[in-house]
């Protein structure tokens, strides 16, 4: 048996509670005597009730006990002890041994009524303490979802348009190769001649440094034309940008690192990588 679920589950609350059936308490019952874990556990909670009973009990009014010996007497058609009991006269209350046998159903609801009623006054009194610490863990939370919902999407996206463009008899793929030594680098560009569209992925190559940027280049009769920078953000990811200048022609495809906003002419030191058509 898992005793940590097991006491995850709050079955142990509810047995004390009287909230199971003859059936499930007799189960508990012999899973309490079997594992010592549980045991404890459950004394723990009991121990908790008790607590929060204590602490939260309010002191009634001297008058309620007279009130409600009061009515006593007046609803009961006996007389007896109680219509000839002195209020003053000691009472002694039975204390009930440590070990106690299971509630009676038939004081399950009373029971369960008051400690329930306890538990919550007692929740409230320490969520106050604890609500504004919650309410920023779950907002923490909520932000990593909707930022993980939002990769999740631009995956699914990248996804389809590569599927879409592999559909495309028309489709060229460059695949751009390391240019330096000793730096396993590598690009792709998609390039449709006929509609002079292209899409860059960059998952190869590293994040650039601060105030640096790639940038995309053509090689038209020799000469390099420049195709405009891309996002730092798809950098080692699987993200791919539509190439915004019209690519109608050339003979390769080359990236370098330039300053951030990109340059007119590459520095040809920072050529990373290149691929011919």
């Amino acid at each position: 048996m898992n005793t940590r679920e097991y006491i995850e589950s709050g079955i142990l609350e509810a047995y004390i509670l009287g909230a199971l059936s003859a059936n499930e308490a007799g189960q508990v019952e012999a899973d309490v005597a079997m594992y010592t874990e549980l045991a404890e556990e459950m004394a723990r909670i009991e121990t908790t009730m008790q607590m929060f009973a204590t602490k939260l009990a309010m002191v009634p009014p001297a008058s309620t006990e007279e009130k409600i010996w009061s009515a006593l007497q007046y609803a009961s058609p006996q007389t007896g002890n109680i219509g000839s009991r002195q209020v003053n006269t000691p009472r002694t209350i039975p204390f009930q041994p440590e070990y106690r046998k299971p509630m009676k159903w038939q004081y399950a609801a009373l029971w369960a009524g008051l400690v329930g009623s306890v538990l919550l006054n007692g929740f409230l009194w320490m969520g106050k303490e604890n609500s504004k610490s919650d309410v920023a863990a779950l907002s923490g939370k909520v932000f990593v979802l909707e930022h993980q919902q939002k990769d999740v999407a631009e995956l699914l996206t990248d996804y389809q348009k590569n599927k879409t463009m592999m559909a495309d008899t028309g489709m060229q793929t460059i695949v751009m190769h390391t240019v330096q030594p000793g730096h396993p680098m590598a690009a792709t560009l998609y390039w449709s001649k006929n509609k002079g569209e292209a899409y860059v992925s960059v998952d190869g190559l590293p994040a650039p440094p601060k105030g640096m940027q790639y940038q995309l280049w053509v090689m038209e009769n020799g000469k390099p034309v420049d195709m405009g920078v891309l996002p730092n953000s798809i950098a080692n990811t699987p993200a791919m940008q539509k190439v915004t200048k019209p690519v109608t022609d050339g003979q390769a495809f080359a990236i370098s690192l330039e300053k951030e906003g990109g340059s007119p002419t590459p520095t040809m030191q920072n050529i990373y990588v290149m691929g011919k058509v």
